[in-house]
């Protein structure tokens, strides 16, 4: 069965009416975006994050000083040096859009990430770049710890330059290239994983990992579905699978990074099947976790502070952080329990982090793990590949857990809501576990 468990009368679809506002687009394409409206700015977070690491600078009107623009990037960036940048205010050629994107520049920032993004502004084809792919208006994209550690360079290289981040997108689709069949026509709503390339207002992406997406549900919600909450939703389906599809009340359920998107994803949906849930989070964020569940345990993420109150009692244990190489997550386990290890990134911020960077290094990690303790209860759940491995059952849970948006049984948190200029700082901010909540950047949004 599915979960959480919808009663009868939910079984009839109930449509709901879009919020009917309209964005603060800037002149030329006035499209319909349901996250319309004010959202707070980054300015309270990032003054208060740089006055945590004592390197606030002088108020310039800008979020950050160090953030620079396309004429910087032209002047100072071999890689942008011939580009030549056309104005918004100039009608675009025929066939053509006028589009920005958000772009890596430069390999040598230090490994800051953020600071090596810049604003691209250029005329575009309305023409996928492959047969196989479409050519979508994106209305939402994500900001992940993904994107932080691919603009820090890693899995980048100088030909890879300039390198747009954003890995999830939701938009409209404007053209298509031969090879792509049914179900996707032009005008069609989607959302969908592209590997890089959605902090754009356009972009060329494979058909293949596109879904269509409900008409009933905000851009940035979606957003937040495709990655954060499918990984929870699939984490707790495969562990359910485990269990012949038994429900999870009164079950133990440990999630190793409670206050990420994730994390927090995972909470809600077990939740509301009653499992007892565990989870460390930093302790300045404990009250907040603790309301978010009746039965919640949370603790700090040192490895001592949650060891002896769970060791071998766990039933499903979600490891969202790599810490020491997945040995103690399974060490939490009972004799029946399943543990499930995501492809996450740990940026960081935990001390006793492993370091992972990259899917192939925690695979690794994962594999010597299980060759140690010779296990059989444990999956390694990578989102982007499940979708090209198992689309049916993907696009099915994704539909699934947009009907639960529509019928406001979860409510998807979006933490923030950026334009394309504060991608670089919403970036900081997520390395340095300051986000609550998936961060959104909406590309036609006016900063």
């Amino acid at each position: 069965d599915d979960f959480p468990h919808v009663t009868a009368e939910d079984d009839a679809r109930v449509e709901i009416s879009q919020d009917g506002e309209r964005d603060e687009f800037e002149e030329g394409r006035d499209m319909y975006d349901p996250d319309a409206g004010e959202s707070r700015t980054l300015n309270t977070l990032t003054r208060s994050l740089s006055l945590e690491s004592g390197t606030e600078t002088e108020d310039d009107g800008s979020l950050l000083s160090g953030y620079r623009t396309i004429e910087d990037s032209v002047r100072d960036e071999e890689s942008l040096a011939s580009f030549d940048a056309p104005k918004e205010t100039m009608p675009p050629p025929e066939g053509k859009v006028f589009t920005k994107s958000v772009v890596l520049s430069s390999l040598n920032d230090g490994g800051n990430g953020g600071d090596s993004l810049v604003l691209r502004a250029q005329h575009r084809r309305i023409m996928p770049e492959k047969e196989n792919h479409a050519f979508i208006n994106v209305r939402a994209s994500s900001v992940s710890p993904f994107d932080v550690v691919k603009c820090r360079g890693v899995g980048v290289t100088k030909d890879m330059l300039p390198y747009t981040p954003g890995q999830v997108v939701v938009g409209t689709i404007e053209a298509l290239g031969s090879e792509v069949k049914l179900p996707f026509q032009i005008g069609d709503r989607v959302v969908g994983f592209v590997g890089h390339g959605g902090n754009a207002r356009f972009v060329s992406a494979e058909a293949g990992n596109l879904i269509k997406a409900s008409p009933n549900i905000k851009n940035s919600q979606a957003a937040c579905l495709v990655e954060d909450w499918m990984s929870a939703y699939r984490a707790l389906r495969i562990a359910k699978n485990a269990f012949k599809g038994a429900a999870l009340f009164g079950m133990n359920v440990f999630i190793t990074d409670g206050f990420s998107a994730i994390g927090q994803a995972a909470i809600h949906l077990a939740d509301l099947e009653g499992a007892n849930i565990y989870c460390c989070a930093r302790r300045s964020n404990h009250t907040y976790i603790q309301s978010l569940s009746s039965r919640m345990h949370v603790y700090e993420p040192r490895i001592e502070a949650w060891m002896p109150d769970i060791m071998e009692k766990m039933d499903i244990v979600i490891d969202n952080t790599c810490v020491d190489g997945y040995a103690s997550s399974w060490q939490a386990l009972n004799d029946n329990g399943i543990l499930v290890c995501l492809a996450t990134v740990n940026m960081g911020y935990s001390a006793r982090g492993c370091g992972v960077l990259d899917i192939d290094d925690m695979l690794r990690k994962f594999s010597q793990m299980k060759a140690k303790y010779t296990m059989s209860q444990t999956v390694f759940l990578d989102i982007r590949q499940d979708l090209k491995q198992n689309r049916t059952e993907f696009t099915r849970d994704l539909m699934y857990l947009m009907f639960l948006v529509e019928q406001g049984k979860i409510h998807p948190k979006v933490g923030e809501k950026v334009a394309l200029d504060d991608v670089g700082d919403a970036q900081k901010l997520l390395a340095n576990g300051k986000n609550n909540g998936t961060i959104v950047c909406l590309p036609w949004k006016k900063s």
